[in-house]
């Protein structure tokens, strides 16, 4: 087959996933809302502004230059990195490409959990107290337009994936990653079997989604298992601990202002009150909970502090 055709097939795949996605979506928040009567609505509402942010900022973007996405993000890297093109489209380039696409998935979902200035960026995904379809789709704006091209399309094609492989493997990730987030309360254990042991499952991600100790920073990845197996970052879903949905402040979860645009605050607050330049710099890029001579509320110490306990 050849490139054209390729490129065809992928966006017309594309345009009819993203279709059924959403139209899954809006049958998912009926069920919710007229069925199971479990629906949060001012959460929802919040959750739909943040997918409204995104895609905004992203029309505004390209009223003023291209739009960025994967595969111009791909294109771009191609033009001033090392490599003058990619390393092509046989099947063991495709094998190369999901490996670094997915590594780099996993590098920016584990700095978005460890830097705190980033986690300012993706907390709104994880502020609500509920899982499903539409919360799946709350980005912050600088998420959706900037960090997802960089790490989904420059980075893999500095290690010279080729741009396409770069938004077919976006198609997959897009469409897995959402069903990801299908609501436990329409799919209840969120387990597909033998699948589990590969593939990332609505159980791995409503792990990722927990707030409880031992559920904090894992499963980052929203394809394969593989890279958390590799970094010590896989946690299962235990049948005894029922995930708690949302992040450790309080926050009132139907308020966009509070969920996209407080924890910049928070950390804005922190910075000015730092006594030292040093300290002012490590609020930015230390993890969440870390404070000058005191670790203790980051999840790496709570965990630590878990396992001390239960030992």
């Amino acid at each position: 087959m050849d490139r054209a055709s390729l490129e065809a097939q992928i966006a017309t795949v594309s345009a009819v996933l993203v279709g059924l996605l959403g139209l899954y979506l809006l049958l998912e928040l009926v069920l919710l809302h007229f069925r199971r009567r479990k629906l949060r609505l001012r959460e929802a509402r919040m959750s739909l502004l943040g997918l409204l942010s995104g895609a905004t900022a992203g029309a505004a973007l390209a009223g003023l230059w291209k739009p960025l996405s994967v595969g111009l993000a791909a294109q771009l890297a191609l033009s001033v990195g090392p490599l003058d093109e990619s390393f092509g489209l046989s099947w063991p380039w495709w094998i190369h490409g999901w490996l670094v696409y997915e590594f780099w998935y996993w590098f920016q979902h584990w700095a978005g959990h460890k830097v705190r200035l980033l986690w300012c960026i993706h907390s709104p995904h994880h502020a609500p107290g509920s899982i499903h379809m539409l919360v799946g789709a709350n980005h912050h704006l600088v998420e959706s337009v900037l960090l997802f091209p960089f790490f989904f399309g420059f980075m893999p094609a500095l290690f010279g994936v080729d741009p396409l492989i770069c938004v077919a493997l976006n198609v997959v990730d897009t469409v897995w990653g959402s069903f990801l987030h299908i609501s436990d309360e329409i799919v209840r254990k969120g387990r597909y079997g033998v699948l589990e042991r590969f593939l990332q499952t609505p159980a791995h991600h409503r792990v990722h989604h927990g707030k409880n100790v031992r559920y904090l920073d894992t499963n980052y990845n929203s394809i394969t298992l593989f890279w958390d197996w590799m970094f010590g970052t896989l946690q299962p879903l235990r049948d005894d601990e029922p995930v708690e949905y949302g992040i450790s402040r309080e926050v009132d979860t139907g308020s966009f202002w509070d969920v996209h645009v407080r924890e910049f605050l928070l950390l804005a607050s922190d910075v000015r009150n730092a006594e030292r330049w040093g300290d002012k710099l490590r609020y930015l890029l230390m993890p969440p909970g870390w404070a000058p001579g005191d670790a203790s509320h980051t999840a790496t110490s709570q965990k630590r502090a878990m396992r001390a306990a239960s030992s």
